[in-house]
């Protein structure tokens, strides 16, 4: 018939159509219509219908994880060092391997994680030698693990873009109740004058104002750097703003020096390695001068009672560099393989039976030359990750914006472990590790839509 379509009536005459397009050359083939009807016609459909599985689980997990005021208050605990969030970390991970997820490929960090756990639980067994009540060292490290293994699972659980946009929503969602916690906190201590009874944990229940503030900081230089970096809607611009007011207000009523200078270090750098940064120099400048004026006076106090000077220190840092004493002396007597794992603490280590307040010492006296290899290993895989994919990313991308948190966070973390341990809890790393499983994804996903 004049002017039919080749392909017409071919679901009523399927060989004859078949042998058709087998003479037409393949280019006029790809630009056959397709009839309305035909199987053929469905297939896009039932493409475009198909979307990547959630893993429900893991987004409950990531809500709950910083509330431990709930989880250890309200939520059954099973006994034997586990609780529900073990459970949950557990129902995530199944799920994600129910659903066929897998790790981003050729990834240094998922190669470091591994050799870091292993060598902390070789550790672990080196610790029973050394103590005589090594009773709780199993859960510490399991707790340990479950905030560090986070990067897997949510390497495994991410198949698309709206699953990166759906893990970083739910690390948004707990944070306007965890700032009406802190004010609500606040209020009932609140002073003129620092004291050290103004210091406030948020919803770490079990942790101390410390550890919450350096949550908080990490959580809030990586919302600064997507609020920053990345080509977002109105509704998710307010929505950043708002998570990072809720979290600068967790900082400044924690009282935590150590925080209030790894969160200036970590938006600086956020700043400073943005390829925009030219349009903040005026901000900046005009926030380092307003900024003593506007903060709270029991904010300003808690600086001017640190020094370092012999004779003039305050108590705490003057204990701290006593465990750090201690912490060396040990190492040079077991600076192999340390005194294992979770031991510091301990007196027959430490007569004062305290944490050492330095990751890195700490790491030494326990873990010996080996665990010092592994921590800056996956440290330094980190770092280079971040760096890469800031590197190679598009501008204006999650990607990229998430990339430009992580070196951020990165480096606000290390800071932050000169003076404590913000790496072994796992209310306080856990998001870290979530951010830097979506950095590693990210460059394994199909390029980003315009949908934000």
């Amino acid at each position: 018939m004049r002017g039919a379509h080749p392909d017409a009536g071919g679901s009523r005459f399927p060989l004859a159509a078949k042998a058709l397009r087998g003479a037409m050359p393949a280019a006029t083939r790809t630009r056959l219509p397709v009839v309305p009807g035909s199987a053929a016609a469905a297939q896009p459909t039932a493409r475009a219908t198909t979307r990547a599985p959630r893993n429900w689980a893991l987004y409950l997990f990531l809500i709950l994880l910083p509330l431990q005021n709930i989880t250890a208050g309200y939520l059954p605990n099973i006994g034997g060092g586990f609780n529900f969030l073990n459970v949950m970390f557990l129902i995530s991970l199944f799920t994600a391997m129910a659903q066929g997820g897998k790790l981003a490929p050729n990834e240094p960090v998922n190669t470091w994680t591994t050799v870091y756990a292993v060598y902390m639980t070789l550790s672990l067994l080196v610790g029973f030698h050394f103590v005589d009540d090594p009773t709780n060292h199993f859960n510490q490290l399991k707790d340990h693990m479950v905030g560090l293994f986070v990067v897997y699972v949510v390497q495994m659980s991410v198949r698309d873009w709206n699953g990166v946009r759906m893990v970083v929503f739910a690390t948004l969602l707990p944070l306007p109740y965890i700032a009406k916690v802190v004010w609500n906190q606040h209020r009932s201590v609140a002073s003129t004058h620092y004291t050290d009874d103004l210091r406030i944990s948020g919803t770490f229940a079990l942790l101390g104002a410390n550890e919450f503030a350096a949550f908080c900081v990490t959580v809030a230089v990586v919302l600064f750097a997507l609020l920053l970096a990345c080509r977002l809607s109105r509704k998710w611009k307010i929505v950043l703003m708002g998570g990072i007011a809720c979290m600068i207000l967790g900082v400044l009523y924690a009282y935590s020096r150590t925080a209030y200078i790894s969160l200036i270090m970590g938006m600086v750098v956020v700043i400073m390695v943005w390829r925009g940064r030219l349009k903040l120099i005026l901000p900046l400048c005009l926030a380092v001068v307003i900024a003593p004026a506007v903060l709270p006076k029991s904010v300003v106090e808690r600086f001017d009672s640190t020094t370092v000077e012999e004779g003039k220190r305050d108590e705490s840092t003057e204990l701290r560099i006593e465990y750090w004493k201690i912490a060396w002396a040990n190492f040079l007597r077991n600076p192999v393989v340390g005194t294992g794992y979770h031991t510091f603490h301990h007196r027959e280590i430490n007569p004062y039976g305290r944490d050492t307040h330095n990751l890195y010492i700490r790491t030494l006296s326990e873990g010996g030359v080996f665990g010092a290899i592994t921590l800056l290993g996956i440290l330094l895989a980190v770092l280079r990750t971040a760096m890469r994919e800031v590197r190679e990313a598009r501008t204006g991308t999650w990607r990229y914006a998430l990339a430009l948190g992580m070196m951020g966070a990165w480096v606000s973390m290390v800071i932050a472990n000169l003076f404590g341990d913000r790496f072994t809890y796992y209310p306080v790393i856990a998001y870290f590790w979530a951010y830097m499983g979506l950095v590693m994804k990210a460059r394994h996903l199909p390029p980003e839509d315009s949908a934000r």
